[in-house]
C-alpha cells in the first residue's frame, strides 16, 4: 500500500483521498523520493475549535492541511479571521524557522485532520527537493506579502480611527479632543518657532433662537454653513476647531494683533453673507462675535485661550456681529 492510500485509509473514506500533487506545496514534485519523510510525520485529529497555533505559546511543527478548514485571527479568536485555510494549504512555517511565537490564532472551523511535520523532516525534505524547496519559498513569500498587507490595512485603520474621534461629524472641523492634543504638543515645543501666535474664539450670535424658533435640525446647518465658511476664508496652516456648542477656536501662527484683525473682519462678513432659508423664506441673518488674543511670548496657551474669550465677551457686551481684542 502507497502513501496516499495510508492516508486515505487513516482518514476513513475514499472521498477523501490525498493527492499530493494538487497541494501548492508539492506543485511539480516527484512524490516517491520524500515518502520516507512523509511517513515520519504525525496525522493528527483535531476538533472544532482547537487551536493549532497560539501566539502565547511556541510552535514546533509545520502543518499540512489533510481536511477542514481553519480560520486565522489576529489579537483574539473572537475576532473576524484575516484568513481562512483549506485542504492542500500549510501553516505553521514562519514560526517554526525563526524559532519564535505565532504571529495569529489559527483555529480549526469544524473537526479537521493536518499533518505535523518537525522541524528536521522539514530541513530534509527540502535538502532533498528543489521542488519542494521552490514552492515552500512562494508560500512563505505570499505569507509575508499578506501580512505586508494586514499591518498596512491595520495603519489605515488606526489612522481612520483616529480621525473620527478628532473630527466633529456636524461641522467636519477638527473637534475639541483634536484641539488638547494639539495644545499638549504645543506645550512641548518652542513657540518661538510659530511665533507671533494669536488666538481668535468666536461664537454665534443669539445661537439659541434658531434652535428654539426653528428646531435643532436647522440650527444644525446654521453651524456647519458658519463653519465651512469660516473654514474656506482661512490660510492653510490655520488652525480651526469646534470648540463647544456654538462656539469655535483659530489658531493662527505668524500672525500678529493687526493681521489677525483683517482675518476676523474677513470671517465676520463673510458669516453675515450667509443666506438659510426656512421654507422657501430667509432667516434673520447669522452673525458672529470674535476675541482676539496674541502670545505674548511668556504666557502658556491656555492663558491666551482665555484672554481671547474674555474678549469675545466684550464683542458681545458690545452689541454683537464684531471683533474685539485683549488686552
Amino acid at each position: 500500500m502507497g502513501l496516499m492510500d495510508d492516508l486515505s485509509s487513516a482518514i476513513g473514506s475514499n472521498d477523501d483521498e490525498i493527492n499530493f500533487s494538487e497541494m501548492p506545496l508539492f506543485n511539480d514534485v516527484e512524490i516517491e523520493p520524500l515518502e520516507v519523510l512523509l511517513r515520519q510525520c504525525v496525522m493528527q485529529n483535531i476538533v472544532d475549535g482547537e487551536l493549532i497555533l497560539d501566539p502565547g505559546e511556541g510552535n514546533h511543527f509545520f502543518y499540512l492541511i489533510l481536511r477542514g478548514v481553519f480560520s486565522v485571527h489576529l489579537d483574539s479568536t473572537s475576532n473576524l479571521p484575516i484568513a481562512t485555510l483549506s485542504v492542500g494549504e500549510c501553516v505553521g512555517e514562519m514560526s517554526m524557522f525563526d524559532g519564535k511565537n505565532p504571529s495569529a490564532y489559527v483555529k480549526a472551523n469544524g473537526t479537521a485532520i493536518v499533518l505535523a511535520m518537525d522541524s528536521a523532516t522539514l530541513w530534509e525534505m527540502i535538502d532533498l527537493s528543489h521542488g519542494f524547496c521552490r514552492n515552500l519559498l512562494h508560500i512563505l513569500s505570499k505569507r509575508v506579502r499578506m501580512g505586508n498587507t494586514v499591518v498596512t490595512d491595520s495603519l489605515l485603520i488606526q489612522e481612520q480611527h483616529k480621525r473620527d474621534a478628532t473630527i466633529d461629524v456636524l461641522t467636519g472641523l477638527q473637534n475639541r479632543r483634536w484641539l488638547n492634543d494639539l495644545l499638549l504638543r504645543l506645550d512641548q515645543v518652542s513657540l518661538d518657532d510659530i511665533a507671533p501666535l494669536t488666538i481668535m474664539m468666536l461664537d454665534i450670535d443669539h445661537f439659541k433662537r434658531f434652535n428654539d424658533n426653528y428646531g435643532h435640525q436647522l440650527g444644525d446647518e446654521v453651524l456647519a454653513k458658519v463653519a465651512d465658511v469660516m473654514q474656506r476664508r482661512l490660510r492653510p496652516i490655520d488652525k480651526i476647531a469646534r470648540y463647544g456648542g456654538e462656539e469655535f477656536i483659530v489658531i493662527l501662527p505668524s500672525s500678529t494683533v493687526s493681521a489677525a484683525k483683517i482675518v476676523a473682519e474677513r470671517l465676520r462678513q463673510g458669516v453675515e453673507s450667509l443666506r438659510i432659508m426656512n421654507e422657501g423664506k430667509p432667516l434673520v441673518p447669522v452673525t458672529i462675535s470674535i476675541g482676539i488674543s496674541q502670545w505674548n511670548g511668556c504666557q502658556d496657551i491656555e492663558s491666551t485661550i482665555s484672554s481671547a474669550d474674555k474678549a469675545l465677551y466684550e464683542a458681545k457686551s458690545h452689541g454683537r456681529n464684531r471683533f474685539s481684542c485683549y488686552p
